[in-house]
């Protein structure tokens, strides 16, 4: 029973719920699967993100099926399945599929900004065809490629949902007719690229979530064919529209397969999402933009054209010799420019020089400039008339009369005054200094007491009794266990088993093809007169080795046969029936055999007790084993 609502998220869990004591869901995200609900969570074994799906609907059972045999497909262009299972949830239970986090742009945003020029249609349709083309070759077909399937992140491009979209969707698809589909739905993503619409099967289907954005379809001909892609967008390329139009016609020469769209698109660039975008979105070619010193030829309130140009600055010159004056009509002078936004005016005609103080002050001088006269600002009475003095030099004033000698006029200068604050490399150096005679003393003690005892940094240390009822507690010097990392159970061989008598049809050379990853091969049993093996033996079965020690809590066996009794037994193959048996239970396509708990081991043996049925005969066919 399955307690997914359709298109939200499971009541029985919520962030920081932990699935299967191992999957910490945090949020939930978005899917266009009408009958998921997806999460964002973290592994907290290996402490990394994953996404969980958790699956509802009439098809879940099927989606879980084809989810196991995608995860036996491996690509960096195919999003990784890295666990499947059901685990109980409340009263109910949660069928999941965990994979890898999707991340990049799907092409519906990708072409929600701009249609994608026709090089990087090509490049990110060749590269999702190449990926689908690795799938096929393991037995497995998409079968429900659509833009929000395809995504593109940075210079890569990955195809999600490889069997689990088309699990829920109850689609199925094998071999030959498998292949033609994922062609065509490959031709309809270019086809969505150039027009932003889509020329494959209608996307108006229930397993698809109602909010989706679904593309509008594509105009067709008088022939019901998709319009060509030479029709609609100019200059388009000639082997693209080819390769398109006859794989979506399904007619000769078009693509039958996503290894034949491959090589028929090939050679493709590089992916860029930023290339794929349009041309008035794109960066400027000449880079980053230069300032400009010289004004162009014929630019407005510029007497010479290609003369350069001296832009205001808001600085006032100095001179020796500023008076009052000077200073206020070079700072009228360059207000005025600095708010005209042109060359700033020439400056008033210098001043008849004054008397001052007995002495005369000469009048500033200015550069001649080649702009056209304007107004002439007025010159301020201030810089006609005499200074008054100042408070500290009126006493001067008194006592002799006159001022005391000025000194010259112009801008007076004052030295920036010093910073005061906390200068911080004493400080610095005296906690570098504590630093390296701390690391010495350290050094030191380790050279001369390089065997002294730790103490127990266990907090939680053991005390055992014996049977006088004293207590024993670690002693000091006893060195706490280190914590163990999970060893993840990885098969490195099978081998048949079974007694001496063997019928003339058995297969050992046959065995490692049930641990060789394809579900396409399988090893099978001779064929019996009766399920009991004839009367010749007791049983038949497969020894499967582990590289290392590792924990084992569950075997998933995929089978071409149904009924019989296959018992997973902790043993060696000299002895299959000494071990304990772990689980035990009927045959079928998908046989999943759960412990009560986990087991380590490097050893485990397969032993079929009862023969099921194979094409209404006495044998066992198994494709693959995979421990969990």
């Amino acid at each position: 029973m399955s307690i997914v609502p359709p298109g939200g998220p499971v009541p029985a869990v919520g962030p920081g719920s932990v699935v299967v004591d191992r999957y910490r869901l945090e949020q939930t995200t978005t899917s266009d699967l009408a009958e998921a609900g997806v999460w964002q969570a973290t592994d907290v074994i290996l402490d990394r993100p994953v996404r969980v799906t958790f699956l509802g609907g009439p098809h879940a059972a099927g989606a879980l099926d084809a989810a196991r045999r995608a995860a036996l497909v491996s690509d960096p262009r195919l999003a990784r399945v890295l666990d499947v299972g059901t685990t109980r949830a409340g009263e109910g239970t949660l069928d999941y599929v965990i994979t890898e986090p999707y991340s990049g742009s799907t092409l519906t945003e990708i072409v929600s900004s701009g249609l994608v020029d026709a090089q990087q249609a090509r490049a990110i349709v060749g590269e999702a065809a190449a990926a689908l083309d690795v799938a096929a070759q393991r037995g497995v077909h998409h079968l429900a490629l659509r833009p929000d399937a395809v995504r593109v992140d940075g210079h890569r491009v990955v195809v999600t949902g490889l069997g689990l979209d088309a699990g829920l969707a109850g689609v199925d698809g094998a071999g030959a007719d498998g292949a033609a589909s994922d062609a065509r739905d490959l031709a309809a993503l270019a086809y969505y690229c150039l027009t932003a619409r889509w020329a494959g099967d209608s996307l108006d289907e229930p397993w698809l979530a109602s909010g989706v954005v679904r593309p509008l379809p594509a105009q067709v001909d008088v022939t019901g064919a998709p319009v060509s892609l030479s029709a609609i967008v100019p200059h388009v390329d000639p082997t693209l529209d080819t390769v398109v139009g006859r794989t979506l016609a399904s007619a000769p020469g078009g693509a039958t397969s996503p290894a034949a769209l491959a090589d028929a698109l090939k050679p493709w660039g590089e992916v860029s999402v930023v290339a794929s975008l349009p041309e008035f979105v794109q960066p400027p070619a000449g880079g980053v933009p230069t300032r400009q010193s010289v004004y162009p030829a014929g630019a407005p309130g510029v007497a010479t054209p290609g003369v350069p140009v001296r832009r205001p600055t808001g600085r006032i010159a100095r001179s020796s010799a500023v008076g009052v004056g000077g200073m206020a009509a070079t700072a009228a002078g360059v207000a005025g420019a600095g708010m005209a936004g042109a060359t700033p005016p020439p400056p008033p005609p210098p001043p008849p020089a004054q008397p001052y103080g007995g002495g005369y002050a000469a009048a500033p001088s200015y550069p001649p400039t080649g702009a056209q006269p304007t107004a002439q600002p007025t010159a301020y009475p201030a810089a006609t008339a005499q200074m008054p003095p100042t408070p500290a030099q009126q006493p001067y004033a008194q006592d002799y009369g006159q001022p005391p000698e000025q000194p010259p006029a112009g801008f007076a200068t004052e030295s920036v005054p010093r910073r005061r604050g906390v200068n911080p490399t004493p400080i610095v150096l005296g906690l570098v200094i504590v630093a390296v005679v701390l690391m010495a003393g350290w050094a030191l003690s380790n050279t001369f007491h390089p065997f002294s005892p730790a103490a127990s940094s266990n907090p939680s240390a053991t005390v055992s009794a014996d049977k006088g009822g004293a207590s024993h507690k670690p002693s000091p010097g006893t060195p706490s266990p280190s914590p163990t990392v999970e060893v993840r159970p990885v098969i490195a061989q099978a081998a048949q088993i079974g007694p001496a008598q063997q019928c003339a049809g058995e297969q050992p050379e046959a065995a490692p093809l049930a641990v060789d990853g394809d579900p396409s091969t399988f090893w099978f049993s001779c064929t019996y007169r009766s399920d009991t093996f004839g009367g010749l033996k007791q049983g038949i079965g497969l020894a499967v080795t582990l590289r290392e020690a590792a924990p084992v809590t569950s075997v998933t066996l995929l089978t071409n046969s149904t009924g019989g009794n296959v018992e997973i037994r902790k043993t060696t193959a000299d002895k299959p029936t000494d071990g304990p048996i772990l689980a035990q239970g009927p045959i079928a396509p998908t046989t999943e055999l759960k412990f009560a708990q986990p087991e380590v081991g490097t050893s485990f043996v397969i032993w079929i007790t009862q023969l099921p049925q194979t094409n209404g005969q006495n044998r066992i066919e198994l494709n693959e084993i995979t421990l969990q």
